[in-house]
C-alpha cells in the first residue's frame, strides 16, 4: 500500500525562501562538488559503497553494519528490494535515522532516499513502523531530529556529505512527506488500535513525493538563493 504526495512549486520556493540562508548555500557547494567529482572520476557515488557493481545483492545493507557517526549516533544504509518491487527506475534508496536520546538504545527513521543506478536522487519517502522496527516518533519529534542532522563522522565519507546535502537542499519535500505520513496514519487509527496501523504488514510506504536535482536548482535559483 502506497501514496503519493505532492509539493507545489510555490510551496518549495515559500520553504526555501524561510530556510536559513547558510546551510542553502553550503548544501548547493557540496552537492555541485561532488558531481563534479564524479564527473572528472567517472566513479559514481554509489560505487563508494557497492564497490563492483556485480557484488551487489538485493536487501544487502551497504555498508554492512550501516554508517554511523558515533558522536551524533546518526545513521544510515542503503539497499535495494527485489526488482518487481522497486519504483521506476530506482537502483535502491538510503534509509536515515535519528538516535532516540542521546545515550540511549533504539532510533527513529526520518526519512527515506531513492536513486537511480547514478546516484540522482528520485524520490523521499516514509515508511511504517515495522518496515525498520524504528521507535516511533511523531512529525514533530521528526522534523525536529532532521534539523540536527549530522553524518559528518558517518563513512564512507563522501556518501555520508552527500546524504547530509540531500537532506537540507530537499528539505521542503521531506517535511511534506513526514506531515503527510502523521495526517494517513492518524485517519488509520480512527478505524482502529494505532499499534495495529503501524505493525499492518500490507502498509509499507505511508507517503513519498518525487525530487529532482536539477529542478530544485531551479528552485534554488528562484529564491535567489543559487
Amino acid at each position: 500500500m502506497s501514496t503519493r504526495t505532492a509539493v507545489s512549486r510555490e510551496g518549495v520556493l515559500e520553504a526555501l525562501r524561510r530556510a536559513p540562508r547558510r546551510p542553502l548555500e553550503a548544501a548547493l557547494e557540496t552537492t555541485l562538488d561532488h558531481l563534479q567529482a564524479s564527473a572528472r572520476s567517472g566513479r559514481g557515488l554509489l560505487a563508494d559503497l557497492l564497490g563492483r557493481a556485480e557484488a551487489f545483492a538485493e536487501w544487502e545493507h551497504y555498508p554492512p553494519r550501516d554508517a554511523l557517526d558515533a558522536r551524533s549516533g546518526y545513521r544510515f544504509y542503503y539497499h535495494a528490494h527485489a526488482a518487481q518491487q522497486r519504483a521506476r527506475d530506482e537502483h535502491g534508496h538510503f534509509h536515515v535515522f535519528a538516535p532516540r536520546r542521546a545515550g540511549e538504545a533504539g532510533y527513529v527513521h526520518l526519512f527515506a532516499l531513492s536513486v537511480d543506478a547514478r546516484g540522482m536522487p528520485l524520490r523521499v519517502f516514509t515508511t511504517n513502523r515495522w518496515v525498520t522496527a524504528e521507535d516511533w516518533q511523531d512529525a514533530a519529534w521528526t522534523l525536529r531530529a532532521l534539523r540536527r542532522l549530522d553524518l559528518s563522522g558517518a563513512r564512507p565519507r563522501r556518501v555520508a556529505s552527500w546524504l547530509q546535502g540531500m537532506a537540507c537542499l530537499f528539505a521542503p519535500q521531506i517535511q511534506a512527506a513526514v506531515l503527510e505520513r502523521d495526517h494517513r496514519i492518524a485517519q488509520r487509527a480512527r478505524q482502529r488500535p494505532l499499534e495495529r496501523v503501524l505493525e499492518d504488514r500490507r502498509s509499507h510506504i505511508v507517503s513519498q513525493c518525487p525530487v529532482d536535482l536539477a529542478r530544485q536548482f531551479e528552485f534554488l535559483q528562484a529564491a535567489g538563493i543559487a
